[in-house]
């Protein structure tokens, strides 16, 4: 099997549509990957997005075109190869969750890394950094939620709001944020103690 294969098969393996070379290490030596996919990108078999971070398209035979990448994807494939821990924030947290339908041009996430903002077709990813007991103690969902709740604010949300975002969390997930919430700020606390009553 060729090194362009192993790539592709890796690819499919882990489900990865967007990656970076460090996401492809143990196949080969850094340079042969980095030149393996140089020519994969002229050929046209991935894309490059930014420096560093490619896409593999992947054909839909209903609609008879190739798949674009999701911003999500390209800024966990940047977490990934930058060793951060991220966490949608701000209006795209709104979005995820279907209290927002404008559709952000910044996608906002909170991250153990530095701020940094990457510019990709129009759209920014904005990455903010928070000290590390403000993303380490929390599940991915606590910390969505958390971040949902701060964009609306205290004195704005809404039982409906909460309704939204608790039928989008599974039993488990409920079960952990109502646990760890117990580490966050007093007010949101509360607003997650007045979630699980409803």
């Amino acid at each position: 099997m060729s090194t362009q294969e192993k790539i592709i098969t890796k690819l499919n393996e882990y489900g990865l549509n967007v990656f970076t070379v460090n996401d492809l290490f143990g196949i080969a030596d850094y340079d042969n990957l980095r030149k393996n996919l140089e020519r994969m990108n002229r050929d046209g078999t991935i894309k490059r997005i930014i420096r560093g971070v490619y896409y593999l398209p992947k054909y839909n035979k209903t609609f008879n075109t190739y798949s674009i990448y999701n911003i999500e994807d390209v800024a966990k494939a940047i977490a990934r190869w930058s060793n951060w821990l991220i966490c949608p924030s701000g209006n795209y947290a709104l979005n995820i969750f279907g209290l927002s339908t404008q559709v952000p041009s910044k996608y906002s996430f909170i991250s153990s890394g530095p701020y940094r903002n990457y510019e990709i077709d129009g759209n920014i990813i904005e990455f903010k950094n928070v000290s590390q007991k403000q993303i380490n103690n929390y599940s991915y969902m606590t910390l969505l939620t958390i971040q949902a709740i701060k964009e609306i604010g205290k004195e704005n949300i809404t039982d409906n709001d909460l309704l939204i975002i608790k039928k989008r969390l599974s039993n488990d997930e409920l079960d952990k944020l109502y646990d760890e919430s117990k580490q966050t700020i007093i007010w949101i606390y509360n607003i997650i103690q007045r979630m699980k009553e409803l």
